[in-house]
């Protein structure tokens, strides 16, 4: 699924789920009509899928930039060197130095 479907797919699943958080608010009685409690409940989750749609609008303008591109392999190569590292240090850490076993704990 490409990318683009698969935020679409988030953002109508939250919608769902903000129509049914509607429904459930509209019946509880805080004194206005469940008929207007519903329609700020959806206006709400209508700004919250606008605004869905920005960032991913943004998401889409900044993977189809060249430099965001470069910048992002390059983010991702050094999250993979860290991820190394730590692995390394683990490693390290439990074998202990130039590979001698820990001492035991008994």
């Amino acid at each position: 699924m490409p990318s683009k479907d698969a935020w679409n797919e988030v953002g109508d699943r939250f919608t769902a789920v903000g129509r049914r958080l509607a429904g459930h608010y509209g019946t509880r009685n805080d004194g206005g009509s469940p008929k207007e409690t519903q329609h700020k409940v959806e206006e709400v989750v209508r700004e919250i899928g606008n605004q869905l749609g920005h960032a991913l609008e943004a998401v889409d303008d900044t993977v189809r930039d060249d430099e965001a591109r470069r910048e992002l392999k390059h983010a991702f190569n050094a999250l993979g060197s860290a991820i190394s590292s730590t692995v390394e240090d683990a490693a390290t850490a439990i074998r202990g130095p130039k590979g001698e076993e820990p001492p035991r704990p008994d």
